[in-house]
């Protein structure tokens, strides 16, 4: 199945985690085709990463967009995985700062469109249960055998 342009807010904000790597289960994101001419820069721990807008993945560097992506890119990175909820949380902020100074480097840099990841990544900050799918169920699990 595809998810094609435009998006959604609430899908920019799910593609741009998948693609910063700060999911469940993250993965290799979608990157520039032209990622190794030598002006991309590293951003999410990669070269080149497609940042996630209404109008597609457009590429903060040289504009090339993408309007597509395959909803399995999703599914894998927000998929459950067997990590205690604690360790998840810590990589998953550890992952999100570090994120955070690449992409906002980018838009210091004039790279204005790299803006929207730096704003999934700092809403982020202001919503803790975000940065963990299983947190509330976590929670209400807990609070049912207190």
């Amino acid at each position: 199945m595809w998810l094609v342009a435009p998006f959604d807010a609430e899908l920019i904000d799910r593609i741009n985690r998948a693609q910063a790597g700060v999911a469940p289960s993250p993965a290799y994101p979608l990157t520039c085709p032209h990622a190794r001419d030598g002006r991309h820069a590293l951003a999410g721990g990669y070269i080149g990463v497609l940042v996630a807008q209404r109008r597609g993945l457009i590429c903060p560097t040289c504009g090339y967009q993408q309007r597509w992506l395959t909803v399995s890119v999703l599914t894998a990175a927000e998929r459950a995985v067997d990590e205690p909820a604690a360790a998840q949380a810590q990589r998953i902020e550890r992952r999100r700062q570090s994120a955070l100074e690449d992409f906002r480097r980018l838009v210091r840099a004039g790279q204005l469109s790299a803006q929207t990841m730096v704003e999934t990544l700092e809403a982020m900050a202001a919503r803790p249960h975000a940065r963990c799918s299983e947190a509330p169920a976590q929670e209400a699990a807990l609070a049912l055998a207190a």
